[in-house]
């Protein structure tokens, strides 16, 4: 009875640090960043009691929403809920954290999946159209406004609207790099609470030591050459599907394996974090600088750069 009863305590607790946070994500400029956190009280609940405890925190906390928001806050609580409920329950079996990231991700994408086939089949709305027509209102406002400052850069507007058109072939890549960050940050963030709750959670290696597997690098250049080549040709358009949607994926794996390459070279050279935070940032505010850490990278998966550069040292 006494467990029974903590369990409920403890389900109450996390479910309103779950309601202030989506109140903070719906209604307050911080709602980018709490957004990436709703999954966490889910996550250490799953982790601390079984699947049926849980699903009755997801359904208390769905209904809750409704006195914060309409029915996108329930949409927020059960996704929240679900991934929560997966990694969690990962993290109670001892799950390794890559084991933990992919069944957060898979879930995740799961979850987007139908929601999207949900909303076509029963409300008739399609949200990928709904997003491109959103968008293309706003660049239409923004070019408005740029005309009147005189400050309309006609190149950069068209590769916006070509950007914009081509966002529902862009769905597939969006869906699993967004599923992914939500895995990672509520993995981040989990783990450091529960840790400090006293049950232990499995960790990634240091970031220094992350690398992928060498065929990475063949699947990277596979799809670079085949998208060169059937750029010319009259290829069939599900092809051309497949190849816009890895292309950006295997860049942002190649990008974090040179990250990766330059932390571990940093920290064996014992030259501080100053340098690799500053390629951090150069990430997003310099646009060749990705594309270099990619290069860097095929040359550390294909002649194993760090074994070299340890036998040297």
């Amino acid at each position: 009875m006494q467990n029974r009863v903590r369990s409920m305590l403890e389900g109450a607790l996390l479910s309103g640090v779950f309601l202030i946070l989506l109140f903070v994500t719906l209604y307050t400029p911080l709602g980018i960043i709490t957004a990436m956190a709703l999954p966490v009280p889910f996550t250490i609940y799953a982790a601390r009691h079984d699947v049926k405890k849980s699903l009755l925190m997801i359904l208390a906390s769905s209904l809750l929403t409704l006195f914060i928001g309409a029915l996108p806050s329930v949409f927020s609580a059960v996704f929240a809920g679900v991934l929560g409920i997966v990694m969690g329950t990962l993290y109670r079996r001892q799950g390794k954290a890559t084991a933990v990231f992919l069944g957060g991700t898979v879930a995740g994408l799961i979850f987007f999946l139908l929601s999207i086939l949900a909303s076509f089949l029963f409300f008739k709305i399609n949200p990928i159209t709904s997003i491109q027509t959103l968008l293309q209102e706003s660049l239409e406002m923004s070019q408005s406004m740029l005309d009147q400052l005189g400050a309309t850069d006609p190149k950069q507007m068209e590769m916006m609207r070509e950007l914009v058109k081509r966002i529902t072939q862009l769905v597939p890549m969006l869906l699993i790099v967004g599923s992914a960050q939500f895995a990672l940050i509520n993995h981040w963030l989990s783990r450091k609470i529960l840790n400090r709750l006293g049950t232990p959670v499995a960790s990634f290696p240091p970031f220094r030591d992350w690398k992928w597997p060498k065929s990475v690098m063949y699947y990277y250049l596979i799809v670079l050459i085949l998208s060169v080549f059937l750029a010319s040709w009259n290829s069939p358009q599900w092809v051309e599907l497949i190849l816009v949607n890895l292309k950006p994926i295997l860049d942002i794996m190649l990008m974090i394996q040179g990250l990766s390459l330059l932390f571990f070279i940093c920290y064996h050279k014992g030259w501080g974090k100053g340098l690799p935070i500053f390629a951090v940032v150069l990430v997003f505010i310099f646009p060749p600088f990705p594309f270099i850490l990619s290069l860097v990278a095929i040359f550390d998966l294909g002649m194993d750069l760090r074994s070299r550069f340890i036998s040297t040292k």
